[in-house]
């Protein structure tokens, strides 16, 4: 399956487009989705005379009851439907009986008299007035955490929103506000933790949103620390691979499309009272982490209508600027009918010279006490495949006397070995690269010890020999294996980040930071170092073992970099197929803490 190409989006090929058939088990539900029978499990299958259609469902005309209907009561008039074939959320359990859907309340009908502008008037008035749709879903969520989604309150409850849903239709409401309320006296005023609402008492919720709401909350220190937007009159830096050769033609251009940007955004931030346009594109409002009480929920639901209708004026003005960055464009007879789609490849130049002037002229603008740093990244596919094209020089082939060889071949004639490797390190992996380089000298500055039992000699100074035993304690070693220098450093570095977090006892699932399972931990290093799983675990060095490694002059950052991202494969391949998945996802976390943490603040240990 494939989807629409947006207009920002650079391709030199349309047939580059891929169509999957599917011939599997393939799980099809829509929104709302309340009733357990709105989720099914479908077989699909492959139609010859059906392959001209893309990205549709064809359902079947026989059967007891249209699929359709059995999800959510669709009646295809123009309904979308989410489909999921990925073999780890496919349900291994039948299919549940599905909600008779037909509504269970007639028809309000006036029979007596023709229809007058009041009854239009009344009937408007009603729905807009006593939808209680939202109350309901949120005492269904609250009923589904508390007994479970099967639960005969909770199946009741998913029948009333199916029938608040067609009010609109039959002119009836299947609850009175009092019922409504007398629902939510029952229930009490004790809600699950993802609720996230300061008028409720919340409880650590067992279910999957908890867990995955918990985690969200422990990747926030590192997101307030980047929180404050880059709308400053601070320099700003300008990344050298996003900038085109030929990005100073369209200086003109592009600041009169600027001019134009900031009118228009500042009008929309004055508005809706955004701080900056970072807060106006994320639907976020940065100066409210600054209000000591919580936002009550008339507040709440306020500044989500206030974030509503900026997005739609937003949208607007992203369309009207594509538009205007497009439009010198459109004389180009190889041009595609979406503007970013060309085969032409002057003008694939041309527009990536044009973004790029962009990106130069809005990091370097000081005329303004904010910088509208938005504005380049709508054409951010254009910005990428500028980097990816300065990479590519960076790193192609040079011919001299008649030979191919490699540029750092002519370099290392020109200057130091040292200066040569520090020049061709690929730009993508310094951030992290030098994080950990950091992290290194700062765990062995500090402790002078590792944690693993190992052997390194000068006779194979690019490795280290590990040694790997059974979890008890044995006098003889099992087994040794030589890796390289650089994923010995990496799996010190980590397993020090790790180490105050390991225990031998697994957290409740309710636990704010589920700490990590050693056996777990030592693990995904095991399967690091074998390729494979293993019962052995690595050896722990003895308390007064010294370093034997007085340097990193082997560092690369690229190596680093490679050796953090397979042992984050390795904790998503073990939570895929492995046991303990959940176990595996928090290792997972772990690894990706580190990362993030690399990435805001540039150090994985703090002094």
């Amino acid at each position: 399956m494939h989807g629409d190409l947006s207009d920002d989006e650079l391709s030199t090929n349309s047939s580059m487009e891929k169509t999957v058939i599917l011939e599997q088990d393939v799980v099809v539900t829509k929104n709302p989705c309340h009733h357990p029978g709105d989720i099914r499990v479908f077989q699909a299958v492959d139609v010859p005379r059906l392959r001209h259609l893309k990205d549709v469902i064809v359902f079947p005309q026989r059967g007891k009851r249209p699929h359709p209907n059995e999800i959510s009561g669709s009646d295809l008039d123009g309904d979308e439907y989410a489909v999921i074939w990925h073999p780890a959320f496919i349900p291994k359990t039948p299919n549940d009986t599905p909600y008779d859907y037909d509504s269970q309340i007639p028809m309000l009908r006036v029979v007596d008299r023709p229809v007058s502008r009041a009854d239009i008037q009344a009937t408007v008035l009603d729905i807009s007035e006593q939808s209680c749709v939202g109350k309901l879903c949120s005492l269904h969520l609250a009923n589904m955490d508390l007994h479970g989604v099967a639960h005969p309150k909770t199946l009741a409850i998913a029948g009333y929103i199916s029938e608040e849903l067609d009010a609109p239709k039959t002119g009836q409401h299947p609850l009175t506000p009092k019922q409504i309320a007398q629902l939510q006296i029952e229930l009490g005023n004790e809600r699950p933790d993802y609720f996230d609402k300061p008028y409720y008492r919340l409880y650590p919720s067992k279910h999957v949103l908890g867990q995955l709401f918990r985690s969200c909350l422990r990747f926030e220190p590192n997101w307030i620390a980047i929180q404050t937007p880059p709308t400053t009159v601070c320099a700003a830096p300008v990344d050298p691979l996003l900038i085109h050769d030929l990005h100073h033609e369209y200086t003109s251009s592009v600041e009169e499309l600027a001019r134009i940007y900031r009118e228009a955004i500042m009008d929309i931030m004055y508005v809706y009272r955004f701080s900056s346009d970072v807060d106006l594109v994320c639907r976020f409002d940065s100066s409210s982490s600054s209000h000591k009480s919580p936002l009550t929920k008339q507040q709440t639901d306020s500044a989500c209508l206030i974030a509503d209708s900026a997005q739609v004026e937003l949208k607007q003005l992203i369309r009207r600027i594509r538009r205007l960055f497009y439009h010198e464009f459109r004389f180009c007879d190889k041009t595609h009918v979406n503007r970013s789609l060309s085969i032409c490849s002057q003008c694939a130049e041309k527009k990536m010279a044009k973004a790029s002037a962009l990106y130069v002229f809005c990091y370097t603008d000081t005329r303004h006490a904010r910088r509208m740093l938005s504005l380049p990244w709508l054409f951010a596919s254009l910005l990428i495949e500028v980097r990816k094209l300065n990479i590519k020089k960076q790193t192609k082939l040079c011919k001299r006397n008649g030979k191919v060889c490699f540029l750092n071949e002519i370099l290392l004639i020109l200057v130091s070995p040292a200066l040569v490797a520090q020049m061709l390190e690929i730009q993508p992996y310094r951030l992290i690269g030098q994080s950990l380089r950091r992290a290194f000298y700062y765990v062995f500055d500090q402790r002078k010890t590792f944690y693993f039992h190992h052997l390194y000699t000068n006779e194979k100074p690019n490795c280290v020999t590990v040694s790997l035993g059974p979890t008890c304690s044995a006098k003889r070693l099992l087994l040794k294996r030589d890796i390289s220098v650089m994923d010995y450093f990496i799996l010190e570095i980590l397993h020090h980040f790790v180490f105050d977090s390991l225990t031998k006892d697994r957290s409740p699932v309710t636990a704010t930071k589920p700490l990590l399972l050693e056996s777990i931990w030592q693990h995904i290093l095991t399967r690091f170092i074998l390729g494979e799983c293993s019962r052995l675990v690595l050896l722990t060095a003895n308390s007064n073992t010294q370093t034997t490694i007085h340097e990193c002059s082997y560092w690369s950052d690229e190596q680093a970099c490679k050796s953090l991202q397979r042992l984050i494969d390795l904790t998503i391949q073990c939570a895929e197929h492995g046991p303990d998945t959940s176990d595996y996802a928090h290792a997972n976390e772990y690894l990706i803490l580190a990362l993030q943490q690399m990435a805001t603040t540039g150090s994985l240990f703090t002094n």
